[in-house]
């Protein structure tokens, strides 16, 4: 544990090294995060469809790792903004650590925002797959912060929300939907500790205020509460209601209650597989056990480019952002997938 009010740039903070990620551990974190994405399961479809060597560790889980890694070195401080890109990809069956080293602070309404380079270092090949910058949030006081509410973001520390300009390689009728909404959902079930455990056991190490209603209670939120991320994967969707595709070439990705995911099916893409590219997100507060999701999504970015294995993939970027049904902010993020293009 750190105290940010005594941090200094330059110094590194705690490493979090996870216990590898077998085929066995990917499963637990699927079937909690209610994910059928083949990309992370299926040898099959990874080499003969998606053009990856071996499936692969699924993004969402690593952004979980990365404000694991934060709120456990720094455990008084506020996960506030995290912006990371997925560079290299992490097969099913290695080894991951997550580290970082602060770069700066500023003073702001009597709060310290500490900036944080962190990087996620795959052991096994010495290789660093994935890198992001983050700010955390910590009262001068001394007292932990618990939502982000209404906080103000010092000069270049908010999330970028803009539109892109069109790209001109990009297919019109998806350019068009360039700043209107494209998708939003609200869970029919409230979050319930059964989940939030499944959740927990998969991301490993999570602290029992996650799942344990004593915890929950005993803790400043007086009740049981989600991890940060948690939104992203709140949505329940009726039984039913988001069937799975029988076509070999599907990825899964049809039967997954996320918005802002699944464009190549929105969008009438014949899918070759499809990843998460990276993310930005600002974190305004925890959702509770008993509480229901909403979600809205808004395609903000979209083109087209050549991949480095040959064939074209876009780019998509959608802002969506996730409240508790009755309006509290709790997530929002500008997420990016990519989508490789059939018979390019």
């Amino acid at each position: 544990m750190t105290s940010t009010a005594s941090l200094l740039p330059g110094t590194p903070l705690p490493n979090l090294d996870k216990q590898r990620f077998t085929s066995t551990h990917i499963l637990r974190w699927l079937a909690a995060q209610q994910n059928w994405d083949k990309i992370h399961f299926d040898q099959q479809f990874c080499q003969d469809v998606a053009r990856l060597d071996a499936p692969v560790i699924n993004g969402a889980l690593k952004q979980h790792l990365i404000v694991q890694f934060l709120t456990e070195a720094m455990p008084c401080a506020w996960p506030w903004r995290v912006d990371y890109q997925f560079i290299g990809p992490d097969y099913v069956g290695d080894k991951l650590r997550v580290q970082g080293v602060v770069t700066g602070s500023q003073v702001l309404d009597g709060r310290i925002f500490v900036s944080v380079d962190v990087e996620i270092l795959n052991t096994d090949r010495g290789e660093v797959t994935a890198r992001g910058k983050a700010v955390v949030v910590q009262n001068i006081s001394g007292v932990p912060v618990l939502n982000a509410i209404g906080i103000a973001a010092p000069d270049g520390m908010g999330l970028p929300l803009a539109t892109s300009p069109p790209d001109a390689a990009t297919a019109e009728h998806i350019s068009r939907l360039l700043g209107t909404q494209i998708d939003a959902r609200e869970s029919h079930y409230s979050i319930d500790l059964s989940r939030l455990r499944l959740f927990a056991d998969a991301v490993m190490g999570l602290p029992p205020k996650h799942f344990d209603a004593q915890a929950g209670a005993a803790s400043p939120w007086g009740c049981v509460v989600a991890p940060p991320l948690f939104p992203l994967h709140g949505i329940e969707a009726l039984p039913g209601a988001l069937p799975l595709s029988e076509d070999p070439r599907s990825q899964g990705r049809e039967g997954v209650n996320e918005v802002g995911r699944d464009l190549a099916h929105m969008f009438g893409i014949d899918p070759a597989g499809g990843m998460n590219a990276g993310n930005r997100v600002a974190i305004h507060s925890l959702a509770c056990a008993g509480e229901r999701i909403h979600a809205d999504s808004t395609l903000v970015g979209a083109r087209r480019r050549s991949g480095k294995r040959g064939g074209d993939m876009i780019f998509f970027e959608t802002l969506n952002r996730y409240s508790e049904a009755s309006g509290r902010p709790l997530v929002t993020e500008r997420q990016t997938v990519v989508v490789r293009l059939v018979g390019d």
